[in-house]
């Protein structure tokens, strides 16, 4: 009987076993290695997209600061009277409805790609409480900004500041009845600017977390 040399057998079966293991080693790397990646673009592109959510929400900071400081010169008009060219101008910035839109491409494709589970379970429930209320101020504030620009400004230019042949009547502009409209309507535009800053500090700080993820 031919003798069976174990050492030799034990040997090949540990050398298949070692590489087997290397090989498996190996491909969870790789794909490790691709999901990181894949995270790192994920991440990187929603930066992207909340840098120029912040670049909008800074430049309508600005214009609504400029707009406060029109509307102030209208209210003390009656004591302080504006030329027509000035008012035209200070009409034609009420009459500017610019609105925030936030740039979400990047989450939303994440999502329906079914790769969102590479994030880190709290930066996931970070981003959905960001995006679906990060900015739900901002939208509920630019409704009633709006509304009030419909339903009062625009009635009472119509109505009393243009009626006549004489176009704009700065006389009606200075009036009591426009002046409280006026108040009002900045009153919204100071918590529309409110809103603004603090959608802007929650993207900062979403911003600084997924930095901080990478």
């Amino acid at each position: 009987m031919k003798k069976i040399n174990w050492l030799d057998h034990l040997i090949n079966l540990l050398v298949v076993i070692t590489g087997i293991t290397i090989a498996y080693s190996l491909n969870n790397y790789n794909e490790a290695k691709k999901s990181k990646e894949l995270q790192d673009t994920y991440i990187e592109s929603m930066i992207t997209d909340i840098d120029k959510d912040i670049s909008e929400l800074d430049s309508l900071i600005l214009d609504g600061q400029q707009d406060t400081i029109l509307f102030k010169r209208m209210l003390e008009a009656k004591t302080r009277p504006l030329s027509k060219d000035s008012i035209s101008i200070a009409i034609s910035r009420i009459a500017s409805l610019a609105s925030f839109y936030s740039r979400n491409i990047t989450y939303e494709s994440v999502k329906s790609s079914g790769k969102f589970e590479l994030l880190s379970l709290k930066l996931r429930i970070d981003i959905i409480e960001f995006y679906h209320k990060g900015y739900e101020q901002i939208e509920e504030i630019e409704s009633y900004y709006k509304m009030s620009f419909d339903n009062q400004i625009i009635p009472f230019l119509i109505e009393d500041a243009f009626s006549g042949n004489d176009g704009l009547s700065i006389t009606k502009l200075a009036s009591d009845k426009f002046r409280t409209i006026l108040g009002v309507h900045m009153s919204y535009l100071i918590q529309k600017l409110g809103a603004y800053k603090e959608g802007k500090r929650l993207a900062i700080k979403l911003k600084e977390e997924l930095e901080a993820s990478k």
